[in-house]
C-alpha cells in the first residue's frame, strides 16, 4: 500500500509537470495528456470537464458518441490512458482517486457502451497494447497485466512487477512483450507466461514505447540518449551512439531507414539507424523557449512535430527544411501540445492541452473545416 501511494504521488508529479511546461494562458480542459487515437474513421479524444472519451467522425469532426465508465462518479479529476482499438472493441485505462476506481475498460467503438472492465492497482497512463485477443497494460505501481478479451479475465499465472512505474506502452512483437519502465530498464517478457526473457538497463527513465526496426529496438530515455538494443538478446547494438541536450520523453519514429527523435531541448533530430549519427540538414530547432514532448509523426515525405507552445511544423524528411507551420501567418497558438500528432488519410490531427482537436491538411497544413472538435466546456 505504501508503494502504491508513492507511485500515485509520482504520477501526479508527472501530470503537474506537464501543466507547468505547457505555460498556457487559459485553464486547460484536459487534466492530463492522454494521447490521441485515430482508427477506422473515428478520432478518439479525451476532453471536457470532467473528462470523457469523445468519438468524432474523422472526416467531419462531428461527435458520434462518448464513453465514461458506467455507474455514479463523484470525482471531478480523472486520469485516462490513450485509447487502443483491437478485436472490435476499444480499450482505455481510467482512474478516479475520489471514487477509488482504477481499471481497464472495454467499450463499443460505435456506441460508447461499456462492454466490460477489469480492475487495476493504480493509474494506467500509457495506451494498452492489443495483440491476438490479449490486452497488455502497465500501471504506475510497476505492474504489467495481460487480459484475455474473450473471457474478460487476467491470464492465469501471468504477472510482472517492475521496480518503478510504467509510463510507456508495451510493444508486442513475435510472442514477446517489450516494456519500458521508469526504473531505467527495458524488459522483454514472454507473451504467454509473463516471465522475463531479458532486461536491459539504460542510463535514465524510460517513459515511451520502444520502436522496432529490423530486429533492433530504439528507446529514448530521460538521460537524453537513444538506446539501440537487439530484440532477440537484449544486448546493446554495436556502434550506435546518440545523445540529445535534454530528456527524450517520446517514441522514436522509424521512417525510410532513418530515425527521427524529438527532445525537450526543442530540437528534431534525424539519425542514421546504424550509428546514431545526426544526418545533414538536422537538427531542426524550434524557438529558443519551446520544447518538444510529443513524438514526431510521418506524413508522406514530411515529418511533423508539435511543440509545448502549440506550434505544429512539417519539415521535409530528407532535408529538414520547413514545409509549413500551423497556426500560419504569424498567428499565436491558442494552447500547448503535449500529445503526438496522428496522421491518417492525408490529415494531421493534433490535440491541444485545452482539450480541442484540430485536423490539418497533411500537405499544406491548412486547418480543415469542421474543426476544432469536440465542443468546449461552455458549449457542452
Amino acid at each position: 500500500m505504501i508503494k502504491g501511494s508513492r507511485m500515485w504521488g509520482a504520477a501526479v508529479v508527472l501530470l503537474l509537470l506537464g501543466s507547468l511546461l505547457s505555460a498556457c494562458g487559459a485553464a486547460p480542459l484536459a487534466q492530463n495528456w492522454p494521447g490521441l487515437t485515430v482508427a477506422d474513421g473515428i478520432v478518439y479524444a479525451i476532453s471536457g470537464t470532467p473528462q470523457k472519451v469523445y468519438m468524432l467522425d474523422a472526416e467531419t469532426g462531428v461527435q458520434k458518441a462518448t464513453f465514461v465508465p458506467t455507474g455514479t462518479l463523484r470525482g471531478q479529476t480523472y486520469y485516462w490512458s490513450p485509447v487502443t482499438v483491437g478485436g472490435e472493441a476499444a480499450f482505455v485505462g481510467f482512474a478516479s482517486q475520489q471514487d477509488k476506481l482504477f481499471g481497464l475498460f472495454a467499450f463499443d467503438p460505435a456506441t460508447g457502451q461499456e462492454l466490460w472492465r477489469v480492475p487495476a492497482d493504480n493509474l494506467i497512463l500509457a495506451a494498452p497494447a492489443y495483440d491476438d485477443g490479449v490486452v497488455y497494460f502497465g500501471t504506475s505501481s510497476g505492474h504489467v497485466y495481460a487480459v484475455d478479451t474473450a473471457t474478460h479475465t487476467f491470464k492465469p499465472g501471468w504477472s510482472f512487477q517492475a521496480k518503478e512505474a510504467i509510463w510507456g506502452s508495451p510493444l508486442v512483437i513475435g510472442g514477446k512483450v517489450y516494456v519500458p519502465a521508469m526504473d531505467h530498464h527495458l524488459y522483454c517478457l514472454d507473451a504467454q507466461t509473463g516471465q522475463v526473457v531479458w532486461d536491459y538497463e539504460a542510463g535514465g527513465s524510460l517513459a515511451a514505447q520502444p520502436s522496432s526496426n529490423d530486429g533492433t529496438l530504439y528507446q529514448g530515455a530521460f538521460d537524453g540518449r537513444v538506446y539501440a538494443v537487439e530484440a532477440g538478446s537484449g544486448q546493446q547494438a554495436s556502434g550506435f551512439d546518440f545523445k540529445a541536450q535534454n530528456w527524450i520523453w517520446s517514441e522514436v519514429l522509424v521512417a525510410d531507414g532513418r530515425l527521427y527523435v524529438s527532445s525537450l531541448d526543442g530540437k528534431l533530430y534525424a539519425l542514421d539507424a546504424a550509428t546514431g549519427q545526426v544526418l545533414a540538414g538536422y537538427p531542426y530547432s524550434t524557438e529558443a523557449t519551446d520544447y518538444v514532448r510529443a513524438a514526431p509523426a510521418q506524413s508522406g515525405e514530411s515529418v511533423v512535430i508539435a511543440t509545448g507552445n502549440g506550434r505544429v511544423t512539417a519539415v521535409n524528411s530528407a532535408s529538414g527544411q520547413v514545409l509549413w507551420q500551423w497556426p500560419s501567418g504569424g498567428s499565436i497558438p491558442t494552447s500547448g501540445i503535449l500529445t503526438t500528432p496522428v496522421v491518417s488519410d492525408g490529415r494531421v490531427y493534433v490535440l491541444l492541452t485545452n482539450g480541442q482537436v484540430y485536423a490539418l491538411d497533411g500537405v499544406t497544413g491548412v486547418q480543415l473545416p469542421g474543426w476544432p472538435a469536440p465542443p468546449t466546456t461552455t458549449q457542452q
